[in-house]
């Protein structure tokens, strides 16, 4: 591998051709890389010529040194064979789903673990009251760098790279909810959802936190492209919300917020 400034993006890599070749996988996928014993989590595209290449703080992500670096690179993002405690242990990534055949909500929470920490604990605590499915991507890392491994940005989360999500990525929901977590001191309510909904979602939320809920605006960050899992997945390919919190709210509300959302859904 080789730093460049000509990968946007830290979650992302290249790679040559014959590679991607070899490990039968298309560009928009993920891949893990590991250098050192330390892995991370990309998202591929071809290099043109016989390096891979990543940005300096995709490199960062790998702790690798400057200047070029080899890695190994494999297909398998997610540790098949690992348990929850296992991964939390070695500083695993996993799946964990919940299907319901009969439920047309989907309740996602795609950087659980310590990733962004307590959003798989609200959707599997939303899945068991509706009875809805439920999947979770979670990573973990002792010492700290979960987020630096394995986040991968939803609007690039490929099910092709992750076994249990492709076994559900084609049910079309009517409905699906993401939990997820950021650095703002307020809880943003996004995702393609019609506005009623989403503002549902906010004034519910409201009355069981301390902080202000609105709905997110900030194009960047709005949760509402088409390519953003909690909207792909339902069958409009716009019916998705997703609910961004900060760490106060995930540390202390987190319950309660997954109950207030339940309800929401559950008088849908």
């Amino acid at each position: 591998m080789k730093e460049t400034d000509n990968v946007g993006s830290a979650e992302r890599c290249r790679l040559p051709q014959s590679t991607m070749d070899a490990l039968g996988v298309q560009a928009d996928q993920q891949v893990r890389l590991v250098y050192d014993g330390e892995a991370a989590v990309f998202t591929v595209a071809l290099s043109d010529d016989t390096f891979g290449y990543v940005n300096n703080n995709g490199r960062e992500r790998l702790r690798a040194k400057s200047g070029s670096f080899r890695v190994d690179v494999s297909a398998e993002v997610i540790d098949t064979d690992l348990d929850e405690e296992t991964a939390k242990a070695e500083g695993g990534f996993i799946e964990r789903t919940a299907e319901s055949e009969q439920s047309e909500l989907a309740v996602l929470a795609p950087h659980g673990g310590y990733i962004e920490w307590g959003t798989d604990t609200q959707a599997e605590r939303m899945t068991a009251q509706l009875d809805a499915t439920k999947w979770c991507s979670s990573g973990w890392s002792p010492g700290g760098g979960a987020f630096r491994r394995w986040h991968i940005t939803s609007t690039a989360i490929h099910p092709e790279s992750f076994p249990a999500l492709q076994e559900i990525s084609d049910r079309e929901f009517d409905h699906a909810v993401a939990f997820h977590g950021w650095s703002e001191s307020h809880v943003g309510i996004g995702g393609a959802a019609p506005t009623w909904l989403r503002t549902d979602v906010r004034d519910a939320i409201s009355e069981v936190v301390d902080c202000d809920v609105r709905l997110a605006t900030d194009g960047s960050r709005d949760g509402d492209s088409p390519e953003n899992i909690v909207n792909w997945i339902t069958e409009s390919g716009s019916d998705g919300v997703q609910i961004e919190q900060p760490w106060a709210v995930r540390d202390e509300r987190r319950n309660t917020v997954a109950d207030a959302v339940a309800d929401v859904f559950e008088a849908l």
